[in-house]
């Protein structure tokens, strides 16, 4: 893949690749934004550009994983820099704000007196998470969030449909602004999970509260996948708050937009803030050992009392 491919990004693009024209490329660059946006795409792409550059000998490095990046791994990113052969060092790090003080410390010494031909491309999704020592020895080049209409016709060019298809124009719009998140869309059965979602959450106004409390018990106890589907609830409500209020505020779920019309009128403005703060806070006890079934059964009665119906 090269800087032609990446898609909805042509302000990092157009620095890059005016940098590799000129040969005036910086040793580091800091890719920062939310995942799918391409961020690990260019740095490849500039990497096999300069890898090209710097001739036969040149070699690229990715640090890659979930794992927390250790002093030890720097230490031998730093050896390595230091001894390469005569071509440019290309060294990639994915998720950099895995980096802990003591590797973090480490890098800082390469990226202040970097060995020459040597080059570091760090992505995050989490700028706040890396010292800001690390991120001013970059040129930090945000990653925006690309726009519906450039990712329905990427999708429609790599699916060979029109980008009028209304699976295309759904996918668009819930993928906000995410590569990533639409092709997953398309490949999976995300549209459908998040339509079972969303029909058991537009049951619970109207149910009994023996019916609301077997809702809970729909959902496998896969602490993973509810942590994010409480996403999904999250912006239904918010999607109640932006109806009911009739702020001027694109919807989350516009495909749902009659529902939520009708819905917004069983609650008040106050129960469902308390809604959602319960929702934020379950998704705190799922990352601890909070019981499932115990949290979900209260979230979903909790929605229920506060609907009046």
């Amino acid at each position: 893949m090269t800087l032609d491919h990446i898609v909805g990004q042509a302000v990092p693009v157009s620095i890059l690749r005016q940098a590799l024209g000129t040969r005036t490329l910086g040793h580091a660059y800091l890719f920062s934004g939310p995942r799918g946006l391409g961020k690990e795409k260019v740095a490849r792409a500039v990497a096999e550009e300069l890898r090209i550059q710097g001739g036969p000998l040149s070699e690229i490095h990715v640090l890659a994983g979930d794992a927390t990046i250790r002093i030890d791994d720097v230490r031998v990113l730093r050896s390595k820099a230091a001894l390469a052969a005569s071509g440019n060092s290309i060294w990639i790090i994915l998720d950099a704000d895995r980096l802990r003080t003591e590797g973090a410390n480490a890098l800082l010494k390469t990226l202040e007196e970097p060995p020459a031909r040597t080059y570091f491309f760090l992505t995050t999704t989490r700028t706040e998470d890396l010292p800001t020592t690390i991120v001013s020895r970059c040129q930090h080049l945000p990653f925006r969030r690309i726009s519906d209409e450039e990712i329905a016709q990427w999708l429609a060019n790599r699916t060979q449909t029109s980008p009028q298809d209304a699976k295309i124009r759904t996918i668009a719009r819930l993928a906000k602004g995410s590569l990533g998140a639409a092709w997953a869309y398309w490949e999976g059965d995300l549209l459908e999970e998040r339509q079972a979602v969303l029909s058991k959450l537009i049951q619970v106004p109207k149910a009994s509260y023996p019916e609301v409390l077997g809702l809970s018990y729909s959902w496998p106890e896969d602490r993973k996948k509810i942590k994010q589907e409480l996403q999904l609830f999250l912006e239904w409500y918010r999607d109640l708050l932006v109806i009911k209020n009739d702020l001027d505020l694109p919807l989350c779920n516009p495909d749902y937009e009659g529902e939520l019309k009708e819905i917004s009128a069983y609650y008040t403005n106050d129960d469902v803030y308390v809604i959602m703060e319960q929702i934020i806070e379950m998704g705190k006890a799922l990352a601890g050992n909070g019981r499932i079934r115990f949290g979900l059964g209260y979230l979903l009665l909790l929605m229920k009392k506060g609907a009046l119906t």
